[in-house]
């Protein structure tokens, strides 16, 4: 019985350490979304297949080979009228005979070989499906990067409401301790009742905000599964990071994805146009027809073959102007695609001076706070009294005040 239950424990423990995820960085969730997301699985997904429609293009360049077979059973033959003629020269003129040709028993077959010589509409579908695999490349890519900011959103977003949460306890701990302290001053009728409601008032403000930390670090957790595509618990920690002052940005996804969709485009105007021009093709066929008066019986049957080859040009005349429209609707889209490309590269532009902006305020800021922080260190460590004679110029020095 002993032996069960510390199989059973060690089971449970074991299970609650498998459903206990740990991060310790940024970079740990990435690691961990690249194997679990559900959009980034997705992209992948679009990526291989991609791959094969190009294969599937490709192979439309290659021969045409298909191979036919038949059985006819011709239960009654039908007599042909033969001039007498042909047997008797002597025959009246206009007498006939009746006679029958062939045999009851037909089984015949047939390949059939078609290469397209030239037909451009092949060509384009070719180019326009490579242009496709390199946008689903470049899609993974942006889905990528979309993903890793919308994690890196979550898990400072989750830090910064710990902190919250921390400092709102201490928070609500001092207001409880005022607010304790303010009841008994009341009692001694040292304050009024307003400063009393007062105080009521901030220790509710802070048993709010400290509510409002604890939902959101929640909401963030919640987030952070719904992205990494797990129900497991999640634990996280702050590693210190490095700040570097490298503000070189990398190519945009968004732009090198408008710049391929603006080729895809002018491909299917291309392939559009092409559909008015002539396609030619080679083909060959080889056919064996074997005759016989009994079934599956060839001991006293004919063989009748034959082949040919060919060439086949066919020339687009009239299809209800279906083409010509398509011709139009695929120009606006190239056309809208060259606007949307110069938009995407104006848009990364400006992206890119309001992240590189907000890095040098933040960083400045993150130089200010480090240089308060030191100057009240120094004073606080003062005596009291040395205090009182420095605090001013050390606080202006510091630039907390104005002297």
């Amino acid at each position: 019985m002993r032996i069960t239950i510390c199989i059973f424990i060690t089971c449970l423990f074991a299970h609650a350490a498998a459903a206990q995820l740990r991060f310790g960085s940024v970079q740990e969730i990435w690691r961990y979304a690249d194997a679990h997301n559900v959009q980034l699985a997705a992209a992948l997904s679009r990526e291989r297949s991609a791959g094969l429609q190009l294969k599937q293009a490709k192979g439309a360049l290659l021969p045409n080979i298909t191979a036919n077979g038949a059985y006819t059973d011709n239960l009654e033959i039908q007599p042909t009228l033969v001039p007498a003629k042909l047997f008797d020269p002597a025959a009246p003129d206009g007498s006939f005979y009746e006679a029958t040709f062939g045999r009851r028993y037909l089984y015949s077959g047939n390949v059939n070989v078609q290469l397209n010589l030239l037909n451009t509409q092949n060509w384009f579908a070719v180019r326009a499906a490579r242009l496709e695999k390199e946008i689903s490349v470049l899609s993974i890519v942006k889905t990528k990067r979309d993903l890793y900011e919308q994690l890196a959103n979550v898990y400072y977003t989750y830090l910064l409401a710990t902190e919250a949460e921390e400092l709102s306890i201490a928070n609500k701990k001092a207001m409880d301790t005022l607010f304790a302290s303010a009841q008994r001053k009341k009692a001694d009728g040292l304050i009024s009742q307003v400063t009393l409601n007062s105080t009521a008032i901030n220790k509710e403000k802070a048993e709010k905000n400290l509510a409002m930390a604890s939902q959101e670090k929640q909401l963030q957790l919640n987030a952070l599964r719904q992205l990494l595509n797990t129900r497991d618990n999640i634990q996280l920690e702050e590693t210190p990071a490095a700040i570097t002052a490298d503000t070189a940005f990398a190519a945009d996804p968004d732009v090198l994805l408008a710049a391929q969709q603006v080729a895809l485009y002018k491909t299917q105007w291309q392939s559009s146009r092409a559909a008015y021009a002539p396609s030619l093709s080679a083909v060959y066929q080889y056919n064996l027809t074997i005759a016989g008066d009994d079934f599956l019986q060839f001991n006293n049957t004919n063989h009748i073959p034959g082949q040919y080859w060919g060439l086949r040009l066919s020339l687009p005349v009239f299809a209800g102007n279906t083409r010509r429209v398509s011709e139009q609707k695929a120009k606006i889209d190239w056309t809208l695609s060259q606007q949307q490309y110069e938009a995407a590269g104006l848009q990364s532009q400006l992206v890119n001076e309001n992240v590189r902006l907000s890095y040098q305020t933040a960083a400045g800021a993150y130089d200010k706070a480090k240089s308060i922080r030191h100057c009240i260190a120094i004073t606080t460590n003062m005596p009291h009294g040395c205090w009182r004679k420095v605090r001013f110029p050390w606080m202006s020095a510091c630039g907390i005040i104005q002297t």
